[in-house]
């Protein structure tokens, strides 16, 4: 318990790359040998903190709800405990949901085991109770990670005690998809078209700098982030040090760079359903569709933008967190004044989205995307719409005929 404490307390002032074996030890006051004879290093003692905690927030929102039978009070208590638990211990908090993308690939398997327990949950908090609306697997999870985007949000920016506060405006964006209308989004999957041959990642090679992007994005997708430097980038372009140094200032530098340009491209190559489509919700529907397809045909940029930008640490972290509020604001643009959600609702939805789609890329089946498109509109849309006219919307976008 005392390394489990030191761990939460130096994490939370240093970060996970800032602890040390031996700063744990004389934080807890406890013997190099004796930390050693319980783990085998940091990453072990940090990821039995993970779980401790982890452990102790599902048995407190277990027991939040026990005993409530009504299926919508079941879910507000549950993410009411949540919240409570992240203001209460913010430190806990962030290791859990920040820092811990720092500690690599074996936290990513963590992180979505972690999912699949809070998704049980809200599954469970729904099937014990009679008249409760049957969601999709892919929607509990959109649920789940988009309460994780609001949390981490408020935790990135300092102010955990706000998500308590946020805490009627966060069920009330849960409950807007617990319709029964959401079944209907099951038959919608297999109307999926398949992905582009194009990729979205291909860069125009025009100068120096779009050399270096071009090889960084290359090296990192193939061989993962911890394996670039200076002069393996610099090999890879065809490039000089010098020439290097004259565009970043190392390679966390040119690795946000990368992402930024890649991700930029993606969002404009998939923007053109939105421009063309006669309403704001059918635009957003088709614009999601193509970005599922750009996605699905492009696994560098997917493997960058959901796995190996956890790499870098919290300042990767950060950038999802700016990212996730650009596209909200994206989502927002253009909405009629009576259909525009919130901009809470609107970045809880894109974190529910970006969700969905790291489960897809993080367990290898990143080619399947477009299968989740109605997923994802619907994601985006029922907090605005309403369950059943967003999926009214979806439907008709993939089978005009049978309404017309």
């Amino acid at each position: 318990m005392r390394l489990q404490k030191a761990m939460v307390e130096l994490v939370a002032e240093h970060g996970y790359n800032g602890v040390t074996v031996a700063a744990l030890c004389n934080h807890a006051s406890v013997s190099k040998r004796d930390f050693y004879r319980r783990f085998d290093g940091k990453e072990e003692c940090f990821l039995a903190t993970y779980d401790f905690i982890v452990d102790n927030s599902v048995q407190g929102i277990i027991a939040a709800a026990e005993g409530e039978e009504e299926w919508r009070e079941r879910l507000q208590l549950g993410f009411l405990a949540m919240a409570g638990q992240v203001a209460r211990n913010p430190g806990a908090a962030r290791l859990t949901l920040v820092e811990v993308f720092a500690a690599g690939a074996i936290a990513v398997e963590r992180i979505l085991h972690t999912n699949r327990r809070f998704e049980a949950l809200v599954a469970t908090d729904l099937a014990l109770v009679e008249g409760h609306p049957r969601l999709p697997r892919l929607v509990v999870k959109g649920i789940v990670a988009g309460g994780g985007r609001v949390a981490r949000a408020r935790l990135l920016s300092g102010d955990p005690q706000q998500l308590i506060l946020d805490g009627d405006e966060l069920i009330e964006w849960a409950l807007s998809f617990c319709v029964d209308d959401a079944v209907r989004l099951r038959g919608l999957e297999v109307t999926a078209p398949p992905p582009l041959s194009a990729t979205a990642a291909e860069l125009p090679l025009v100068d120096e700098r779009a050399l270096i992007l071009a090889a960084t994005a290359r090296l990192a997708s193939k061989e993962g982030f911890a394996t670039l430097t200076v002069p393996r980038i610099c090999a890879a372009a065809g490039i000089s040090r010098r020439s290097f140094d004259a565009h970043f200032e190392g390679v966390g530098d040119c690795f946000h760079a990368t992402l930024g340009t890649l991700s930029g491209r993606t969002l404009d190559t998939s923007a053109a359903p939105y421009f063309d489509a006669d309403d704001w919700a059918s635009g957003v529907d088709g614009m999601i569709a193509s970005l599922c397809q750009r996605l699905a045909s492009d696994p560098t940029f997917t493997s960058l933008a959901f796995l190996e930008v956890f790499s870098p640490g919290p300042e990767a972290i950060q950038w999802r967190s700016e990212m996730i509020a650009k596209l909200a604001a994206k989502l927002r643009r253009g909405a009629p004044p009576a259909q525009q959600p919130s901009q809470f609702a609107a970045e809880a939805s894109v974190g529910a989205m970006w969700g969905v789609i790291h489960h897809f890329v993080a367990t290898g089946h990143g080619a399947q995307l477009p299968l989740a498109a109605p997923v994802l509109s619907y994601l985006a849309l029922a907090p605005a719409l309403g369950g059943a006219a967003a999926i009214d919307v979806i439907d008709r976008n993939r089978f005009p005929s049978a309404l017309a």
